[in-house]
């Protein structure tokens, strides 16, 4: 079950001021600069005694292991410490601590971020999977609550018994709170638009250790700015609520082409879904792994008409596909099937980014393939993954959420399984090159380092300033956008 609204909600007033009390007892220094040097023992002592979860510092033995994210290629980062709550009021005095001693704030929730945005070295790291409470759904409402880290699939394993189901992308590690405060892209947003379209209110505690709710009725900039604003920049969220929508079994169609004719696949994806009906969907990809270079559309659509959707892709494409297979399945066997079986991930290194096209042409089509073509076989597994724009995630006004991108075609997502940093980010800049006269930005849950925070957020950008420096004016959050 999850936390009970009074205490998600937060402590008293009184019980925050003594916190933050305490936290100048054991030596804090509030200053305008960053702190140049880490809290002395005793202020992170006091800390831990204040707290009912851990404060994990690095000369701690199990410092090692509770640094380490998903992206494997950021576990050599030094945070000043992680924090692990068991509690919103915990999270309240870790924010009170950190604003006390000027330190940043990286919260985590499954640290999946392209740049380590979780484990930034000097941060202190709110860890929060170990926020009580996990996945409840509201059968009245219809609607259901869960702690921040938890993972997409067990959120949609809990869902699944009441046939019931939310937007989220493919990974089933994935936190809900950082794939949610991004905008959420995946296989139902056609027909159920992006995750944080679904999000109804959310618990946070903001940079100065106060617990709100953001909702359309409570702080409702503050709302605005949650549903596509990038996770961990205004607050550390405890609570998320989501609708739901009911669920039905499915179809799921792959066309298999050669290589060659990529960018010829990529335009007929592209017109297939131009008049496809909102309850189907596809995405087209690319992957190139040491045995080769091979490319397909994916689809799903009702349960009974796969027969007639694969006609309607080939005819779209213009070509044979060299291969087909069809299956029909539940809900959530779709979400273990486009989980590609792997429901429990190992962490592993990987660098990616993303374009987003206001238009999808011919000239995208071909330099999206000349980027895969130039990809070095050596460098690791690649995969350009192409993701519709349209349907109902294109319903909602570019200025109603965060997320700016409601008026454009698709987004290209760049995803390299590497250790290889530098040849996979050398690579990365030359695709980037390769489509630059046709994209628009990029989505900010594939977030890239040295990156302005207008590629991410485009017209939203002056508003999405004024919510941070209203919440956040002191810019503890740490982010990896300026703005």
């Amino acid at each position: 079950m999850v936390v009970p609204r009074e205490r998600a909600g937060g402590i008293s007033r009184q019980a925050f001021l003594r916190a933050a009390a305490g936290a100048l007892a054991t030596g804090a220094v509030f200053g305008t600069g960053r702190a140049a040097a880490d809290p002395p023992a005793s202020g992170w002592g006091g800390l831990s005694t204040a707290i009912s979860g851990q404060v994990i510092l690095p000369d701690n033995g199990q410092f090692g292991a509770a640094k380490q994210v998903f992206n494997t290629n950021y576990n050599g980062s030094t945070p000043a410490a992680i924090v692990t709550p068991t509690s919103a009021a915990d999270v309240q005095k870790a924010m009170a601590f950190a604003a006390a001693h000027n330190l940043k704030v990286a919260p985590r929730s499954g640290g999946h971020s392209y740049i380590g945005g979780s484990t930034a070295n000097g941060t202190m790291v709110i860890d929060l999977r170990q926020l009580p409470g996990g996945v409840t759904y509201d059968a009245a409402s219809g609607q259901v609550t869960v702690t921040p880290a938890t993972p997409l699939y067990a959120i949609h394993q809990e869902l699944a018994a009441a046939g019931r189901g939310i937007p989220t992308g493919t990974c089933p590690s994935v936190g809900a709170a950082g794939h949610a405060l991004g905008g959420g892209l995946g296989a139902q947003s056609r027909h159920a638009g992006l995750l944080c379209d679904q999000l109804t209110s959310a618990q946070v505690v903001l940079p100065n250790g106060q617990a709100v709710t953001a909702s359309a009725a409570n702080n409702p900039d503050l709302f605005w700015g949650l549903r596509g604003g990038g996770g961990g920049n205004f607050g550390v969220t405890t609570s998320l609520t989501f609708a739901t929508f009911p669920t039905h079994d499915v179809d799921v169609v792959n066309l298999n082409y050669p290589q060659q004719a990529f960018a010829q696949v990529l335009m007929g994806w592209q017109n297939w879904l131009r008049t496809a009906d909102r309850n189907s969907w596809a995405l087209a990809d690319s992957t190139t792994e040491p045995m080769g270079t091979h490319c397909r559309i994916m689809a799903t659509c009702p349960a009974g008409s796969g027969g007639s959707v694969a006609n309607a892709i080939t005819s779209a494409v213009g070509m044979q596909p060299s291969g087909t297979d069809s299956h029909t399945m539940n809900y959530l066997d779709l979400v273990r099937y486009l989980a590609v079986n792997n429901l429990n991930p190992s962490p592993l290194g990987y660098v990616g980014g993303s374009d987003v096209f206001g238009t999808f042409n011919a000239g995208a089509a071909q330099g999206i393939a000349a980027a895969v073509n130039a990809f070095p076989r050596g460098a690791g597994r690649m995969l350009a993954i192409m993701h519709a724009m349209d349907g109902a995630l294109a319903t909602v006004a570019p200025g109603a959420t965060a997320f700016p991108w409601r008026r454009q075609s698709a987004l290209v997502q760049w995803y390299v399984e590497t250790g290889d940093v530098g040849a996979a980010t050398t690579w990365l800049a030359s695709a980037h090159q390769a489509v630059q006269p046709y994209s628009v930005g990029g989505y900010v849950n594939y977030i890239e380092a040295n990156q302005p925070a207008s590629r991410y957020f485009g017209p939203n950008l002056s508003r999405l300033t004024a919510v941070r420096q209203k919440y956040d004016p002191g810019r503890i959050m740490f982010s990896g956008l300026n703005f």
